[in-house]
Formats: structure tokens, sequence, C-alpha cells
């Protein structure tokens, strides 16, 4: 049994470093292809953290643990709303690849929910930390170099600054490669770094130098992708923990933001003339998931089929924008229905209310900060580090907070 629960601390540790990173397989069967094109979020991948997790999963289940039965349920009755969209679907195959992530994902939430908190939160802040540095230390290399490094074995992709459609900030002329880290886009990368760094401060109790340190990195690199939500959400999360500090934290921060602030200007007024087309595709985007939504209000045209029923409407642009609708309410209205939402909405909306073992005005103030950065793109429902992280924090937020049975 000793040996069991060290195999279990150890992919646990494995878990949550390799949470940030893509590394995996990908199949492409038919359905994964629109127009002749590879589409990732249709195409079903074995990633390196599935391994883990299953593997985690499977030692913790042998051991014949305590499962938190209420975050059990509320997770089933969230698949349940989830797979009911499927009934008639067009596309089953690709709904069928996002609900086996959500299963995989959701059963670790389930797993981190079924443990104590005090105990957890000692364990997973120096694996959560060390992912965190390592991003930012891909990251700082890439905006360097102008181009990725070589990481593919953590999933980093092949790109420059001259890969046609990769993300760049124009400053007077002179273009930066935006970060991307191992994630698919730099504002996955600025989101991911938004909450977990506000969520580690309100769960670790030692080692607050390295927390320090990572926060300082985190944020450098929140600046350098460009994300403009991000940083918005960045800020807010900042004046929250600035509250009990010195008041030379709070000038040191002011001076600095000050001196930045130029570069913001230009970034967030750059969506009004010369970045236009982002706003645009978004108002699109925006428009589709409405009238798919009406056409099918109570069950959805199916989960992980709004690409394959937008695919033709979508034209804006000098090519078809193939991508979910960058707001997660509206994209689970038009995939799931008024029905999925509701699962969704019972899913997070009991650990949002119910008092745990975060201090609850800052565990609110986390899930208010998610779903922020979810009225403004998808990767939480979407991407692998978008719903592993979404689940991460529903899991710790009912730790403990629950009985189990």
């Amino acid at each position: 049994m000793l040996k069991i629960k060290k195999a279990e601390d150890t992919l646990l540790f494995l878990t949550l470093l390799f949470l940030p990173t893509q590394l995996g397989k990908h199949f492409w069967p038919s359905f994964s292809y629109i127009y002749s094109l590879k589409i990732d979020y249709l195409s079903p991948v074995i990633y390196f953290w599935d391994i883990l997790a299953a593997g985690l999963l499977a030692v913790w289940f042998l051991q014949k643990p305590k499962i938190n039965k209420l975050a059990l349920n509320l997770l089933l009755v969230f698949l349940f709303t989830q797979a009911l969209s499927l009934i008639g679907a067009g596309n089953i195959g690709a709904g069928l690849v996002r609900l086996e992530q959500y299963i995989l994902a959701g059963f670790f939430g389930v797993y981190l929910s079924s443990l104590d908190f005090k105990s957890l939160a000692q364990k997973i802040f120096l694996p959560l930390a060390l992912g965190i540095l390592g991003q930012a230390l891909i990251a700082i290399l890439q905006f360097l170099k102008g181009s990725t490094i070589g990481f593919w074995f953590l999933g980093e992709r092949t790109f420059s600054i001259t890969t046609p459609g990769i993300a760049k900030f124009d400053f007077y002329g002179n273009q930066f490669l935006r970060p991307y880290a191992t994630f698919p886009l730099p504002n996955v990368l600025a989101g991911y770094l938004v909450v977990m760094v506000y969520g580690l401060w309100f769960m670790v109790y030692r080692q607050k130098r390295l927390l320090k340190a990572v926060s300082i990195l985190a944020a450098v690199i929140i600046f350098l992708t460009m994300s403009r939500v991000a940083i918005l959400a960045g800020m807010v999360a900042v004046l929250v923990m600035l509250r009990r500090q010195s008041i030379k934290i709070i000038i040191l921060i002011t001076i600095i933001t000050i001196i930045l602030s130029p570069i913001l200007f230009i970034r967030f007024s750059a969506i009004f003339n010369f970045d236009s087309l982002t706003l645009t595709r978004r108002e699109e985007l925006i428009g589709s998931a409405w009238q798919i939504f009406l056409k099918k209000p109570f069950f959805g045209v199916g989960l992980n089929n709004f690409i394959p029923v937008s695919a033709g409407d979508l034209l804006t642009g000098p090519s078809r924008f193939l991508q979910p609708v960058h707001n997660i309410l509206l994209l689970e209205l038009a995939e799931t229905g008024i029905i999925g939402l509701m699962g969704l909405l019972g899913l997070i909306g009991y650990p949002v209310l119910k008092r745990s073992k975060f201090k609850i005005q800052n565990s609110k103030l986390l899930w208010v900060i998610i779903l922020f950065l979810g009225m403004f793109d998808h990767y939480f429902l979407t991407l692998p580090q978008g719903y592993r992280l979404l689940f991460l924090i529903w899991g710790l937020s009912f730790s403990s907070s629950a009985k189990t049975a």
C-alpha cells in the first residue's frame, strides 16, 4: 500500500507539472477535415498528459478511496447534458472526441475534490510553480529569438515571426513575436498564467519567495503575449492582492504601469484601427452562434460541432476563420443548447456558491476571472490546457468542502 501511495504522489506531481503541455499523437479520420483542411479541434488526440492522468486515476481507484459524491454527481450530470446534444448531430465523431477529453479531465477534478485541501495544497504548489517557470523560460526564449526553440517534446509547435497568420505585435513599425510557449495561442498562455498565479497565492502556506519569483515572471510573460483580456484580468487580480501590501510595493507597481502605458495604449487602441479584423471576426462568430442556437435551442447542433456547422458562412478576411465562437456561454448554447448550458452552469455554479477551503472571497473572484476570460475566448471548453485548468480549479474548489462517502 505504501508503494501505491508513493506512485500516486509521483503521478500527481507529473500530471500537474505537464498540465500546460500539449505533446500528443493526432489522428485524422474523415470527420476531422473541413474543406480538405485538418482541424485540430476535431482531431482525436492521445496526449502525454492523458496517459499520466489515466495512470493517476487508476492508482487512486486501486486504493478504494472515498469519493466526493457531490462532485461526481455534478460531473455526471454535466457529461450527460453534453452527450445529449450528440443525438442527431451532424458530426458525432467530433463530439465524442470532446466528450472523451471532458471525461478524463473531469474525473481528474473529482480526484482533487475527494482529497483534503490543506495537505493537497502543499503537494501541488511545487509542480504547478515549476510548470509556470518552464513556460516562462520557453516564452522568453521564443520572444528573443522570434521563433520556436525546438521543445517539440513538450508540444511546442514549429513557427517563426514570418509564419503566415502567426501572432505578432507591431510597435511603431517594429514587429515582435507574441510568445506561445507550449500553448496553441498566446491568449491561452496568458489566461493560464493569470488564473494559475492568482490561485497559487491563496493555496500556498510556505515558499513565498518562489511564489513571488513565479508571479513576476508570469507578469512579464502576460505582458509579452499582449493578450488584452488577460492583461485586464491580471490587473484586477493585482489590485486585489495589493490590498495588504506595503506602500513601497504599490508605488513600484504604479511606476512600472506608467512606464508601460504607451505600449499598452497602442495594443488596446489597435483593435479599433489596423487590428479591427479580430473584432470583426469575433462579431461574425457571435452572430453565427446566435443563429445556430435559434435553430436548435434545447439540445444544440452537437458538442464540438460549431466549426463544421458554421464553416460555410464565415468568410471575413483573406481566408475562412475556422474557430469556435469566442464566448463559452454562447458556445455552449450553440453546441449543446439550453440543456447543455444548464449542465455547465450547474457544474461550476455550486463551487462558486459553496464555501470551500479557498478563502471564500478569493475563490469567488478566481471564478469571476475565469468567467471574464471565457466571455472573450473559448479555450476553457475547447483546448486541452483550458479544460484541464478549468477542472483543476473546479476540483480544488470542492476539496474538503463537501462530505465524502
